[in-house]
């Protein structure tokens, strides 16, 4: 069990490292483009500012897809962590909470009065 939060320290050490160049990537190397199509995209990946600046280099479709959205991956995941931990920390499962209703109790047979309701359903069960 220890060897499992060790690992998951390191995974998240190593995301917030990842995080923290995406950020100072997308502070030094952030630049906007013209499409043929005339659409402007901006985006950021390290290029070499002197020699090739940003309006002589060139991406395909599939490019500019994952440089938009890679920083949403990691924001992503981190929400499912989170979401995730939480739920397997929680002492009452709401999602997963099984209650018996019992509404007609046939326990006793004869000729005894009804029973209260209240006293036929039991309490409800956590998991």
């Amino acid at each position: 069990m220890e060897k499992i939060k060790h690992n998951i320290k390191i995974l998240a050490y190593i995301g917030l490292g990842v995080m923290g160049l995406l950020i100072i990537n997308s502070i030094l190397f952030t630049h906007s483009q013209i499409l043929l199509d005339g659409s402007v995209v901006t985006h950021a990946h390290p290029y070499n500012k002197t020699n090739n600046p940003p309006q002589n280099h060139h991406h395909d479709k599939d490019e500019l897809l994952i440089l938009a959205n890679i920083a949403l991956l990691f924001f992503i995941s981190a929400v499912i962590y989170h979401f995730n931990k939480s739920l397997a920390n929680s002492d009452k499962n709401e999602f997963l909470q099984i209650r018996y209703i019992a509404i007609l109790s046939l326990r006793k047979s004869g000729r005894a009065p009804p029973q209260k309701l209240s006293q036929i359903i039991p309490q409800p069960f956590y998991i």
